[in-house]
């Protein structure tokens, strides 16, 4: 058989040497997925050249016909080949699922199948002849029905690789976009071949210059895969890592306008309600960094005088205050420096939130563990309050605050903070019902912020001058009972947040163990100076009492006396009727004495029927009128009422007046009362002595 070479061979050759190239340095690059589609291509355009070229060199018909055949390959595959290159290029592959790919496969090898097979149908080609050109062996071909579909179906696909290459060219910049125009450049040339070829235009005729086409469009490819890095990984890994990084990456020329921006950057435009800011970078490309950031005047300065470094800037927007650590990096230019910026913002708002949070829970827990140690060192209720508000007031924020104790249905008011005028109410006490605010705390138990109130929600009367609109009321809970309230006010409406509430929980829990740590240790120091029985005061607590006013007195020259009596015949009460009654009678005994004497006079059960009753700024004729007011109510109206019947009572009294000559101790008093008494009980009983 013999083989024939001419120029159209050598074209052919060429075009599979170029095919060749472009096929070993795609399969040979770390390329990207569109990629191992350009070199999958090139691969099937070297087979359709050499095939081509060896049909042409080929003499006998038949193996001509065979050649042919194969070319098929090619002809069928390089148009969809190079359709999945476009997508993959333009990264528009989302749609295309593996249903779809083999549904857009079925035509290309419909056709590859019947040209295998034409001899059976002629569906491919009708008929053949050989060119009329001297010398020429190659063979015309009378196109079938079906290649006219292959043919529409190919142009189709090479027109929409067109116009998804076109797209990436107006929607890229900068190495994308050369790359995108030598793409431009490779793919009229396999349309121009075929559509000569089809027209009959080739000279001699039978020429097929689409496999030509497809080698020059290689060239471009070449330049493309070397020079511009086309379908390499790095880039487009770079690219991908860019377009999907969190931190806004702005990218200025050097006359400081924004030359790229990644989907970051564009979103953080958008936030400041930047027009056009979001999805239409067009119109931010070229527009000055300074104006195009104007609402963020700190980036804005930034970017308009850049210098090399890291800082941190604050922006305020709708949703609150917002943390960015900006990176600025030159992108160096010619002798006179760097001559484009590039802009990274990191978004540290959480960050600095964790820090301030911690920052604050350490601050709390100090503040906590100094009131933990303040508040074992008093059992005074007034200065326990007052250091609780104080402590509070370091780690939350608050204009006016009141620590109220529940007594009985009521809150008394036991300290104040931010109030002018406060020691005037102190001590007062509330109806809980009347505080609609304080009411809710105390009736759920739980913590409650109110953004805005009015005047009339307040439970404490607050100075003209303090105009409060938040608040936060933290109940004081021991044991599933109220005990207190904690009530804050700010003068901002919103002036509490959400952050607030935990830590004013933890001062409450404090100030419930501190409170009722106070009351134990006023029941126990009550209980110490208190006679169980009567519920006067006892001889220790008379004492320490006593002493107080007779220095006081003695001091000032201030008058002073004291009245010590006991019930006469008392013995027999106990003799006659048990220890039971007489424990009544002393009861009912200690209740008359505490009606008829003042609020400043100091009851004492003295011990057994004996009783003391000390009178500050009270003369001697004032007692006297006393103790015989006390005589007479005790033997003429007290009657004590037990189980053997009603008992009648009386009792003896002596009464004495501090001596004012020189410093005279209680125990001296006393006695002279005591000898007074025995004067009256020689006197008869049931009479006063003085």
């Amino acid at each position: 058989m013999a083989w024939q070479l001419d120029l159209y061979i050598v074209i052919l050759i060429c075009g599979a040497v170029v095919a060749g190239a472009v096929t070993v340095a795609a399969w040979k690059r770390p390329v990207a997925a569109g990629g191992r589609d350009l070199a999958v291509l090139m691969t099937a355009v070297f087979g359709w050249c050499v095939a081509a070229a060896l049909e042409a060199a080929a003499a006998d018909v038949p193996v001509k016909i065979l050649l042919s055949k194969v070319e098929y390959l090619g002809i069928a595959s390089s148009p969809l080949l190079l359709l999945f290159f476009a997508l993959g290029y333009s990264r528009s592959t989302d749609w295309l699922t593996h249903v779809r790919r083999a549904l857009l496969w079925a035509i290309p090898v419909t056709t590859l199948a019947l040209a295998l097979t034409n001899e059976w149908h002629h569906l491919i080609w009708t008929g053949f002849s050989l060119a009329k050109a001297a010398g020429a062996r190659l063979l015309i071909y009378d196109h079938g029905p079906f290649f006219w579909v292959h043919v529409a179906y190919s142009y189709a696909l090479m027109s929409i690789a067109g116009i998804l290459v076109l797209k990436a060219y107006f929607r890229a910049g900068g190495l994308q976009r050369r790359q995108a125009l030598a793409l431009l450049l490779a793919l009229p040339w396999p349309w121009l071949g075929n559509l000569a070829y089809l027209a009959g235009l080739t000279a001699p005729a039978g020429h097929d210059l689409t496999p030509l086409g497809f080698a020059i469009a290689g060239l471009f490819l070449l330049w493309g895969m070397y020079r511009l890095q086309l379908a390499d990984l790095i880039p487009v890994a770079r690219e991908k890592v860019i377009e999907s990084m969190g931190e806004s990456l702005i990218v200025l020329d050097e006359l400081g306008r924004v030359a790229a921006m990644n989907p970051s950057a564009r979103a953080l435009l958008s936030e400041m309600a930047v027009p056009d800011g979001a999805g239409r970078p067009g119109r931010v490309v070229g527009s000055p960094a300074g104006v195009l950031f104007a609402p963020w005047p700190e980036l804005a300065d930034t970017l308009a005088h850049p210098s090399a470094g890291r800082k941190e800037l604050t922006w305020e927007g709708g949703e609150g205050a917002k943390f960015y650590n900006v990176r600025l990096s030159p992108l160096a230019g010619g002798s006179r420096g760097a001559s484009a910026w590039v802009a990274v913002l990191t978004d540290i708002t959480r960050l600095k939130q964790a820090e301030t949070a911690a920052v604050r829970a350490r601050r709390v827990a100090e503040t906590l563990r100094e009131a933990g140690l303040a508040l074992s060192s008093t059992f005074d209720l007034r200065e326990m309050s007052r250091l609780i508000l104080l402590l509070m007031q370091r780690v939350i924020a608050f204009d006016a605050g009141a620590f109220l104790v529940s007594d009985a249905g009521e809150l008394r008011l036991a300290a104040l903070r931010g109030f002018s005028g406060e020691s005037g109410i102190l001590g007062q006490t509330f109806p809980v019902a009347g505080c609609r605010l304080c009411n809710l705390v105390v009736q759920h138990q739980r913590p409650l912020i109110m953004e805005s109130i009015r005047r009339e929600d307040l439970l404490v009367p607050l100075p003209a001058d303090l105009d409060v609109r938040s608040y936060l009321g933290v109940p004081i809970v021991f044991q599933g009972n109220v005990t207190g309230l904690l009530a804050l006010y700010g003068r901002r409406p919103g002036h509490f947040s959400a952050e607030d509430i935990p830590v004013a929980e933890s001062f409450a829990n404090q100030a419930a163990i501190a409170l009722q740590n106070a009351r134990l240790f006023d029941q126990m120091s009550a209980l110490a100076v208190t006679d169980n029985l009567t519920g006067l005061s006892n001889r220790r607590g008379f004492f320490e009492l006593a002493g107080k006013e007779v220095e006081r007195a003695d001091r000032y020259a201030r008058p002073l006396c004291l009245v010590m009596f006991d019930i006469d015949d008392f013995k027999r009460v106990n003799d006659t009727h048990g220890h039971l009654v007489g424990d009544q009678v002393l009861r009912v005994l200690a209740a008359t004495v505490k009606k008829t004497t003042r609020t400043t006079d100091t009851v004492c059960r003295y011990g057994g029927d004996e009783f003391l009753v000390l009178m500050p700024e009270t003369t001697l004729d004032q007692a006297l009128t006393t103790a015989e007011r006390l005589r007479q109510k005790i033997s003429t109206e007290m009657v004590v009422v037990t189980a053997a019947g009603q008992l009648s009572l009386t009792i003896s009294l002596g009464v004495v007046a501090l001596s004012g000559q020189g410093k005279e101790t209680v125990e001296r008093l006393v006695q002279r009362a005591d000898e007074a008494m025995y004067q009256a009980k020689a006197a008869g009983k049931n009479c006063v002595r003085g």
